[in-house]
């Protein structure tokens, strides 16, 4: 009896490990699209009955989301009615990108080979399931204890869209669908920094943000952001960064989100993050595991910004 005891409880240990969502073999990983159908069952039912959008959207999508969606709108989303208005306020774009979005399949094959090479680099890589969903453009990609959450509205831009009726921001926002890839690699690496020290110094932040856009790199060949408003700036850029990195109340101008000025690009913790990155990968003679793991397992960044040599590399790349 003890004997079939122990072999009942040894199968539920093996079966709750090989299916848990937060799997060490990239292959487990489930990719859910439901969130993205049920927006335009409630998006066309909302087009017809404007005075009920809302609790027409809490209803057929909120209500019936996956754990991503309710992550997602926890996070980010936070109010049904804003939701709604933004939707049906912007409506002409959210039908312009409905075939494009509906059916994701084109891009799992080269999500899932992306997987598969960060575990060839990182063997203690944990990957999560992924979800799609539509958002209010407050962000194109997160994560929670339930996985990877994309806001595919943002992801949404083709050779192919009509972009006519597309507001100034949205255009300006608007990243290209076949940049998916990218996108969920970068937050598969914030999913697993999980043994990086935590803090909250811009120079942290921006080692989190830009490790994910190094590693995502590495892995896809390019970054989730466009750093190439950075060109002919880059030195200026750093040596703010270098004279801010200690501070903890100032990450908010250097996150990306906040709009461009004449002397800072969007993005400029995370691009820094990324340089920092990158000169260390340098000092290391270009060996990918060794650096991957050294970052995701950081516990001094002060030592790290000293090994990078990053002054140097700024110096050799970047000066005239």
């Amino acid at each position: 009896m003890k004997k079939l005891l122990y072999s009942i409880l040894l199968l539920s240990f093996i079966s709750l490990n090989t299916f848990s969502k937060n799997s060490k073999d990239p292959n487990v990983s489930k990719v859910y699209v439901n969130d993205i159908q049920n927006f335009y069952l409630a998006f066309d039912e909302a087009l017809k009955d404007t005075l009920n959008a809302k609790h027409i959207f809490k209803e057929l999508y909120f209500n019936k989301g996956s754990k991503g969606l309710k992550d997602f709108y926890k996070t980010k989303i936070k109010s049904v009615d804003k939701f709604s208005k933004f939707v049906l306020k912007h409506k002409e774009f959210y039908l312009s990108i409905r075939s494009d979005l509906t059916n994701l399949d084109d891009l799992k094959k080269e999500i899932k080979t992306y997987f598969l090479e960060f575990k060839s680099l990182y063997p203690n890589a944990t990957f999560p399931d992924i979800y799609f969903v539509i958002g209010r453009f407050s962000s194109n990609g997160t994560i929670s204890k339930n996985g990877i959450i994309i806001g595919t509205e943002i992801l949404c831009k083709t050779p192919n869209s009509n972009t006519k009726n597309w507001n100034k921001d949205i255009l300006r926002i608007s990243m290209l669908r076949k940049h998916i890839p990218v996108t969920v690699i970068h937050e598969l690496i914030h999913f697993n920094q999980k043994h990086m020290k935590k803090g909250n110094t811009i120079l942290v932040n921006s080692m989190r943000e830009g490790s994910a856009e190094f590693i995502a790199e590495l892995i896809c060949g390019e970054t989730d952001e466009d750093y190439s408003s950075f060109i002919g700036k880059e030195v200026e850029v750093w040596n703010d960064f270098k004279n801010q990195k200690d501070e903890k109340s100032t990450w908010i101008s250097w996150n990306s989100w906040v709009r461009k000025s004449e002397s800072r690009p969007r993005n400029a913790g995370y691009w820094s993050g990324y340089l920092l990155c990158k000169s260390y990968y340098e000092q290391n003679e270009f060996e990918k595991q060794k650096v991957i793991d050294d970052i995701l397992n950081i516990k001094n960044y002060d030592d790290f910004y000293f090994r990078s040599k990053i002054e140097e590399y700024i110096k050799v790349n970047y000066s005239n």
